[in-house]
């Protein structure tokens, strides 16, 4: 996804504190499946799902807070820890009370609890990483029944958890490692169950570390179901796990827009050499921040690509992207007028020391913006924030602002203008954009990528805006982030057909 700077105030999703009376009892669990997360178990029974998630609630009286949580993100426990910190109230990560290990996950326990007035509430966490993902079960509980709770419901949901099974599928399914230098990239290649040499795309993620399936929704794992779609049409797909993320090697905040674009290049030659594709109809498909990829890629004559697809990518320099980007988002929000400018002021105060990379003067920047955020909340909101005061909450947001943001891969957007790329790409090229795409704004970068491309001389490119699209091509009704969970976890109906029909007419299946 594309780079997002945006303050966005959450009440705690993972607390549940209010009045409370002890409720002692034991658990029996029963089993469960979900496949929003992915994975089956046990849970207590009776305990209510909150709004058909895997929040479980026992509310056996309208004031007991015991509560179990299983959950997952595409996302490394170290890369995990800043979101939860805020959601339950900490200023740092907890020591670990040790480790748990059952059939499928070797789990990182911890415990903590939160006081809010006279009430204290117990909690168990249990992390555990498989493939890129961090998987989550947390139970909370009053003091007087902790230790029968962590008996009778955590550790038996520990043991029981496990993933889904893989429904079969008519293709062939391969894992498989390639190198770019001295960095070995993991993915999955998925390839018709035909003889001959196919035709191929490589995937290139968004913004943000991410697995290669790109999951940046629970259940709707994009790229997993881009692969599935064109591979049942004809087409072999490599989809990949960005660097340290995953099983592949390398430090994602060390890398630049340019490293990730020589890795999709490494991924093109890699697919050269098996004699099961096609080495003459191999190009890529990069979604967001993976467009500025493919651009880059569509400059370099030698990288291979025999066609590029742009999925929300941009074509215009990242600076002008992330104010349109974050003045969208903060309307769909219904920040005020002032709030929206003090954020575009702010971005504006950060380029220069970003591209000095003086990430001491970012920090003091934003320290100096959120603090004024602060005073612009009502009681209400800066109670919502979790922080005590303004200046826990001002640490806190700048500790999380560079962790996202303090490293090469967002310096060098900022620098980057994809426009001069797609100037110079003579390639096929589709480009796709969202009408409700509040992050790649289709009326910023849809002329300014044809313009571009009619530039280079190009004759063989299409650039369409679908209808009611966001930027995860979900039908959406305001195109907002928030928006993302709630909406069916499926492309718009135009999407796939676009893309596949597209591909068809350029290359030959066998």
């Amino acid at each position: 996804m594309s780079k997002t700077i945006l303050r966005i105030f959450l009440t705690s999703a993972l607390l549940v504190l209010t009045a409370l009376v002890a409720f002692a009892q034991d658990a029996t669990v029963v089993p469960f499946s979900d496949d929003t997360y992915g994975v089956q178990g046990l849970i207590p029974e009776g305990w209510q799902s909150l709004n058909d998630t895997t929040i479980y609630m026992r509310q056996s009286t309208p004031t007991d807070v015991a509560t179990l949580i299983i959950q997952s993100a595409p996302l490394n426990m170290d890369r995990l820890w800043p979101l939860l910190l805020p959601q339950f109230g900490l200023d740092a990560v907890p020591e670990s009370t040790g480790t748990y290990t059952t059939d499928v996950f070797e789990w990182t326990l911890y415990y903590f609890d939160f006081t809010q007035g006279d009430i204290t509430v117990e909690f168990d966490l249990g992390l555990a990483e498989l493939n890129g993902t961090t998987y989550l079960v947390l139970l909370q509980a009053m003091p007087d029944e902790y230790d029968a709770l962590h008996e009778s419901v955590f550790l038996p949901v520990l043991d029981a958890l496990r993933l889904l099974e893989e429904e079969e599928v008519p293709y062939r399914v391969e894992d498989v490692t390639f190198d770019n230098g001295d960095i070995t990239l993991a993915g999955t290649l998925t390839l018709p169950d035909t003889e001959g040499r196919h035709p191929a795309v490589v995937l290139m993620t968004g913004t943000g570390p991410q697995n290669r399936d790109e999951t940046v929704v629970p259940g709707f794992p994009v790229f997993k179901l881009i692969a599935d779609h064109l591979t049942r049409n004809g087409i072999a797909v490599l989809r990949y796990d960005d660097r340290g993320v995953g099983q592949s090697g390398g430090d994602y905040d060390a890398t630049s827009i340019y490293d990730f674009a020589a890795d999709g290049e490494a991924a093109i030659a890699y697919l050269k050499t098996r004699d099961d594709i096609n080495p003459d109809q191999v190009g890529v498909m990069g979604h967001s921040e993976g467009g500025v990829y493919a651009s880059i890629i569509g400059a370099h004559p030698d990288s291979g690509a025999a066609f590029i697809i742009s999925m929300a990518g941009t074509a215009v320099d990242g600076k002008e992207l992330l104010l349109r980007q974050n003045e969208l988002l903060m309307q769909s929000g219904d920040a005020t007028d002032e709030q929206i400018q003090s954020q575009l002021d702010f971005l504006n105060s950060i380029f220069a020391p970003i591209a000095e990379r003086d990430w001491d003067a970012v920090a003091e920047r934003v320290r100096q913006h959120v603090t004024a955020q602060w005073d612009m909340l009502t009681e209400a909101e800066q109670t919502a924030t979790g922080a005590p005061d303004v200046e826990t909450f001002a640490q806190r947001e700048t500790d999380t602002f560079l962790q996202g943001y303090a490293n090469e891969s967002f310096a060098t957007f900022l620098e980057y203008n994809p426009g001069e790329g797609w100037a110079q790409t003579t390639v096929p090229v589709l480009g796709i954009f969202g009408s409700l795409d509040l992050q790649v704004d289709a009326e910023q970068n849809a002329e300014p990528m044809e313009a571009a491309l009619r530039e280079a001389g190009n004759e063989d490119f299409t650039v369409v805006t679908l209808e009611g699209a966001n930027h995860l091509f979900q039908a959406a009704e305001t195109g907002s982030i928030a928006e993302y969970v709630s909406l069916p976890k499926e492309f718009i109906a135009e999407f796939l057909p676009t893309v596949t029909d597209w591909l068809l007419a350029h290359v030959d299946v066998q």
